[in-house]
């Protein structure tokens, strides 16, 4: 599968379990804490997929590769700042409902920079072939990172 359309994919997994977050009940902390676990594993996968593999083919390109790669890099961080933060507190704790809403929106801004500059550019200057076996070996590395998480 192409990798664009693979990490598109993710992107709106997030986006949906984000969504029913919002949808729900904010005193259902038990389902609260399932989805934000759900998050934090979807987060986790597509993440050191792309930094695995994703991101170093970018960097491979050019110096405007290594560039944008850079920035998604710190905008993992950020994000994985967040996820951990989240992960230390109760969902009964209002804070935890606070750091949600900030997890989600630096998500939303990071999914739409890398949906925008970072896949223009990937399209620009990557084969189709490459795309294509991008995401056979990102398909590939979260298969073995659910199992290593798994385990």
């Amino acid at each position: 599968m192409n990798v664009l359309e693979l990490l598109k994919r993710d992107h709106s997994t997030v986006k949906g379990l984000f969504g029913m977050l919002e949808q729900m009940d904010s005193l259902d902390h038990e389902r609260k804490a399932e989805l934000f676990e759900q998050i934090r594993r979807e987060l986790q996968l597509h993440s050191r997929a792309e930094e695995q593999i994703f991101y170093p083919a970018l960097k491979g390109v050019n110096a405007g590769g290594e560039r944008l790669a850079f920035q998604a890099m710190k905008a993992h961080q950020n994000i994985d700042q967040l996820v951990t933060q989240i992960s230390r507190l109760k969902p009964s704790n209002k804070t935890f409902d606070e750091k949600l809403e900030e997890l989600s929106a630096s998500v939303d801004a990071h999914l739409e920079e890398e949906e925008g500059e970072i896949f223009q550019f990937a399209e620009k200057n990557c084969s189709a072939q490459e795309l294509e076996e991008l995401g056979n070996e990102i398909e590939e590395r979260k298969r073995f990172l659910d199992h290593e998480m798994a385990a």
